[in-house]
């Protein structure tokens, strides 16, 4: 079965979105310690997984020269892996290697974990890592924590309808103080 694993940006204050959807808070260039660990990190296969919205936003930067000059190996692995998009309103995907799915979320994620493949990675798309997390399809929870303080936005798990029990699994403190905790979901 495939692994299921989300990874966001959250702010110090419990934000995967700042007021307004802003995400400007989550840009790492200027560490090179974290540049480094996520370019190497990009070097495995994944299929990536998002929602309408998160598609939308990542499709508008990471084919165009801004992203290939800021950071070429991102840009390369994220351009070149297959995307996988939940959505109710797209009727066509203009980025390559890219799958509309339309059907119920949680139905098409069970059977898309039974299928053979890379581990599937939502980036960002906090609804559906609520969704999943809910239903029980995901099998790792990567955070990395930003020492900044937003304010406002919006939580991760907004409107779950139950409590949800991690565990740590790993935790990485970078020169910045960004820290990464991965967590699965407790046995």
């Amino acid at each position: 079965m495939r692994k299921l694993q989300a990874f966001l940006h959250i702010s110090a204050d419990g934000y995967f979105t700042g007021p307004g959807g802003d995400l400007s808070w989550t840009r790492h260039d200027q560490d090179p310690e974290y540049k480094q660990w996520a370019d190497e990190n990009t070097r495995g296969e994944s299929t990536l997984v998002f929602g309408r919205t998160t598609y939308q936003m990542m499709a508008s930067f990471w084919p165009s020269p801004m992203a290939h000059e800021r950071e070429p190996a991102m840009a390369q692995k994220m351009n070149a892996s297959t995307k996988v998009v939940f959505t109710r309103s797209l009727s066509e995907a203009t980025w390559n290697n890219t799958v509309l799915v339309q059907g119920d979320a949680i139905e098409e994620m069970q059977k898309l974990k039974q299928q053979p493949g890379a581990t599937l990675t939502i980036l960002g798309s906090g609804s559906l890592v609520r969704q999943f997390a809910e239903a029980g399809l995901l099998d790792e929870v990567q955070l990395l924590i930003t020492p900044i303080a937003l304010g406002g936005g919006r939580t991760l798990f907004e409107g779950i309808k139950k409590k949800l029990d991690l565990d740590l699994v790993s935790s990485r403190t970078f020169k910045n103080g960004k820290v990464l905790l991965v967590y699965k979901p407790a046995s």
